[in-house]
């Protein structure tokens, strides 16, 4: 979206509603935030108007093929309409044209995650597929469970195996179950050791470094240049050794 306004500019306004002394965006969320990464000042808009209701399910409605918003961010406005608006979620099924079935996995990713899984789905550490069987889970024993899921990078199968088998022991038990899981999803495979072990743990810590980067305001990033040219070269190296390897 950045490179397609940068060549061509805005080519299609977005849709507002007014709201009380102002304006809400309810399509164009994309174009909201390449306009502002690039610094512009002006966003051309239409406003309509709607009821608050319908402008929550005219967000829902109108991101069905330009994924402007996440799941996350779906889920969020079908469960102001559940609890808000007061709909039942075969009212809201049809008020934004889709199965109740849909409405209802949407609504359990707000309802039933913690807070700590909804914000690794937010960061992209885990998909919405593998937020939904977590979801199956207390929430208190989630994010550990999906912290065993990112260091051994299981796979949705894998997962799914994984909380099955969770739900089918007792709750003092997953500890030492997450601390193995492994032996779980495939009693043969051994514990990573050595130089795999330290690979796992290498992505990890990059992912964490690049996210705690994001975070990090702007008056702070200052300080953190050199240490940053010192670790690019370390990573430099590393790369070459193990594209040597491969």
């Amino acid at each position: 979206m950045m490179k397609s306004m940068q060549r061509y500019g805005q080519m299609s306004p977005v849709v507002c509603v007014k709201s009380g002394s102002g304006y809400e965006l309810i399509d164009g969320f994309k174009r909201l935030r390449a306009c502002r990464r690039l610094n512009k000042a002006v966003l051309k808009s239409k406003t309509v108007q709607f009821s608050e209701r319908a402008c929550k399910a005219a967000i829902i409605q109108l991101n069905r093929s330009g994924r402007s918003i996440s799941e996350m961010e779906e889920a969020l406005v079908l469960q102001s309409l559940h609890r808000e608006d007061k709909l039942t979620q075969i009212e809201i099924a049809v008020l934004v044209g889709r199965h109740k079935s849909w409405v209802n996995r949407r609504i359990a990713l707000i309802e039933r995650l913690s807070e700590e899984v909804q914000e690794d789905i937010r960061l992209g550490l885990i998909s919405i597929i593998v937020g939904r069987e977590l979801a199956k889970l207390p929430r208190g024993n989630q994010k550990a469970a999906a912290n065993a899921v990112l260091k051994h990078r299981f796979s949705t199968r894998e997962t799914a195996k994984l909380m099955t088998y969770l739900l089918s022991r007792p709750r003092w038990e997953h500890e030492a179950i997450l601390r193995a899981p492994w032996e779980i999803i495939e009693p043969k495979q051994p514990r990573p050791v050595g130089i795999e072990a330290k690979l796992i743990s290498f992505e990890q810590i990059c992912r964490s470094l690049s996210e705690g980067v994001k975070k990090t305001g702007v008056e702070k990033r200052g300080y953190l240049y050199e240490p940053i040219e010192r670790a690019i070269g370390a990573a430099e190296e590393v790369v070459t050794t193990l594209r040597a390897v491969r």
